[in-house]
């Protein structure tokens, strides 16, 4: 057995990261672990073919190992799949050693790659350092006198990002670089800065494609900067400030950790924030695109437009973005000592295998816009036993596809072909949609599609409210559900203002999967009716659901976009940056004309919803899935009763066959299942 590079670009295109894995001879099997590589903490392994299929229709015989002076040496009575990490391997080096006998009576073998166990996973060693809250942008640069972005959205640590940055007056500027989680409440951490570094004003935009309107940057490289092997993966921000006038913008981007396992992998939802951004005119909306003509192409060679950011959340157009929604799910996950790993809906398309080095895929808040492959691989990893959290809403809605920028580089133009006047009538606009009709970019339940969200999710899009602010409550279903165990609701208990500004509900498509839970039914008011529903399907209800796949994988879906504000609020209760006067009046009279003609309480809700309840339920759904965290509040109760779920799928998969056919026979008094 040897170690190789197993290029994955021959199976999956050719703009795919590269990455070391032992392989077996004939280099089609891969091995990952997933899990906490932590004290008290269990490590899964998988292997699978490099179609990302379980291996099946041979015995896999396990052994765990330990480095012990430079030997690899067999862990007594470690030969199942998971590892429980006990005392005596602290600071040691674990892997996975797999070996079977194929079809040809050839033995094969096949390890893991190494892991270090420590004491506290990344995560909680990052959020003991001394944390800030000067991330945050108290001068915005409204009138581009400075702007910039990245040529990727994620990077794995220790690489670099090329910054392009352009100022509207020659000058000084300054980069100051930081990390986003709990830091005690600050919220940041400042990682780099460089002052006194030249800028200059750059070149106008480009219109590449006029038929679709889209837009590139094509700026010089500013500054690269490079990251080292010691920073931490999440969400970053680099925060320009310009030498003259003292404005500032950001860069957002994700910092990756390919090679580590962990129990969640978090997704930012890169392209749902550039859907809406209209940076240089044009976004995928017609409501903040010149002229009212929305673009079919845009470009991630391009800034962020000031309102979208996150510092002017007014309206559904300006709040979608790393700050919103994910900034509180970072804040609490990391607040709570959970191991979380961060990546992009870019990487989870173009890296299938990103997803099996952990036992959760979380989205968060606005997660709209997926590609096919990343729909596919999402949907594979569930059937392989990947458990799935859905803290969002709109999910999965419209199918995009990436193609590369004018001047050659994969991945920067998101296509989308946004025609709501035709919306599941089967006359999308993509010119493909003809020949190639399932790849055409439109809604992902479309006729031409035909992969409704709801066959992932349990649920679907159904409605929304204009006035991000306020929220509908979120109103207990089944209240004796594991999920709900410790916080002493009831049905018919409210969770105050955390359904909004957009919902997800029980499609009625006949596609649910089985099994579906339905954990909450609040009334919400729809601003309209999405076209086209399912005859009996009900804008005016949300519902979070949950259910068990085949592979033994748990789904959980809340069924709203603001539901994370149930577990931390911070920066969500004031305006961040209101803008001018005339933005300020225009959304006045938005909310009034709200306020009037829908009888709402308020124009606008600004008093705190974390609830304790809601955290209570989030440990929950994440300890039924096999994560505990290092750090819980005070009065939370990580439920140990739920670890029989941390099984690994392909057991709980076998007896539960076996216990179908049991009960299909009757044949219970032959022999006893093992139900521990």
């Amino acid at each position: 057995m040897t170690s190789q590079v197993f290029d994955m670009r021959k199976d999956y295109g050719k703009n795919v990261r590269q990455f070391t894995q032992p392989l077996a001879q004939e280099d089609t099997y891969l091995i990952f672990l997933r899990g906490s590589a932590t004290v008290g903490h269990t490590l899964v392994a998988s292997i699978f073919n490099n179609a990302s299929l379980s291996v099946a229709g041979v015995t896999i015989n396990y052994q765990w190992q330990q480095l012990l002076d430079g030997h690899w040496i067999d862990i007594v009575g470690e030969t199942g799949r998971s590892l429980t990490l006990h005392n005596f391997l602290l600071e040691q080096q674990v892997r996975m050693l797999a070996s079977w006998v194929d079809s040809w009576g050839c033995s094969k073998s096949i390890a893991s790659s190494a892991v270090a166990v420590a004491a506290q996973n990344a995560i909680v060693l990052e959020n003991r350092k001394v944390g800030t809250t000067a991330w945050k942008i108290i001068n915005l640069a409204m009138n581009d006198e400075i702007a910039g972005y990245g040529d990727a959205t994620s990077i794995n640590k220790g690489q670099a990002l090329n910054l392009k940055i352009s100022l509207a007056q020659a000058g000084e500027y300054r980069l100051d670089v930081y990390r986003l989680g709990y830091y005690g409440g600050k919220g940041g951490r400042l990682i780099a800065s460089v002052t006194g570094l030249n800028g200059v004003t750059q070149a106008a935009p480009i219109v590449t494609n006029a038929s679709t309107k889209l837009v590139e940057y094509k700026w010089n490289t500013s500054y690269t900067l490079q990251t080292g092997i010691d920073w931490t993966t999440g969400l970053y921000l680099a925060k320009l400030t310009d030498g003259k006038t003292g404005k500032q913008t950001y860069v957002p981007f994700v910092v990756r950790d390919d090679n580590r396992p962990s129990d969640l992998g978090f997704q930012d939802a890169v392209t749902t924030a550039q859907a809406y951004n209209n940076y240089g005119g044009y976004s995928v909306y017609d409501a903040n695109s010149t002229g009212g003509q929305p673009a079919y192409q845009v470009s991630f060679d391009r800034p962020y437009a000031a309102t979208n950011l996150g510092l002017t959340n007014t309206d559904g157009y300006n709040c979608n973005n790393m700050l919103a929604w994910e900034y509180n799910m970072t804040r609490w996950l990391e607040s709570q000592g959970y191991d979380v790993s961060y990546y992009t809906n870019i990487d989870v398309s173009t890296n299938p295998w990103q997803l099996y080095s952990q036992k959760i895929f979380l989205s968060v808040g606005h997660d709209e816009y997926w590609s096919m492959d990343e729909r596919n691989n999402v949907q594979k990893a569930r059937d392989n036993g990947i458990n799935l959290a859905f803290f969002s809403a709109n999910t999965a809605y419209w199918q995009v596809r990436f193609d590369p920028s004018s001047c050659g580089q994969a991945n920067r133009v998101m296509t989308v072909y946004k025609d709501t006047s035709k919306i599941g009538v089967g006359k999308s606009i993509d010119p493909i949609a003809k020949t190639n009709p399932i790849a055409a970019t439109t809604l992902f339940r479309s006729s031409e599609v035909n992969r409704p969200e709801n066959t992932l999710l349990g649920i679907g899009y159904v409605s929304d409210r204009g006035d991000v602010y306020r929220g509908h409550d979120f109103i207990i279903s089944n209240a004796s559900d594991p999920y709900y165990a410790n916080t002493n609701l009831k049905n018919g208990d409210r969770l105050k203002g955390l359904v909004g500004y957009e919902w997800d509900a029980l499609l009625n498509n006949g596609l649910a999967p089985p099994g579906l839970v339905v954990l909450s039914h609040s009334p919400v008011q729809a601003n309209s009716i999405l076209p086209p529903l399912p005859p009996g399907t009900n804008p005016n209800i949300s519902n979070a659901v949950r259910y068990t796949a085949a592979s033994g994988a748990k789904v959980f879906s809340t069924g709203s976009i603001q539901w994370v504000w149930g577990l931390d609020s911070a920066w969500v209760t004031t305006p961040r940056v209101e803008g001018s006067w005339l933005r300020r009046m225009k959304t006045w009279l938005r909310r009034m004309k709200q306020f009037w003609s829908n009888g709402i309480d308020s124009p606008r809700v600004t008093t705190p919803r974390v609830d304790f309840r809601a955290q209570q339920i989030a440990v929950n759904v994440f300890a039924d899935m096999g994560a505990k965290p290092q750090t819980p509040s005070a009065g939370i109760v990580v439920q140990e009763f739920l670890a029989c779920y941390q099984r690994n799928s392909v057991e709980f998969a076998r007896r539960r066959h076996i216990l179908n056919v049991v009960k299909s026979t009757g044949l219970r008094n032959i022999f006893t299942i093992n139900r521990g």
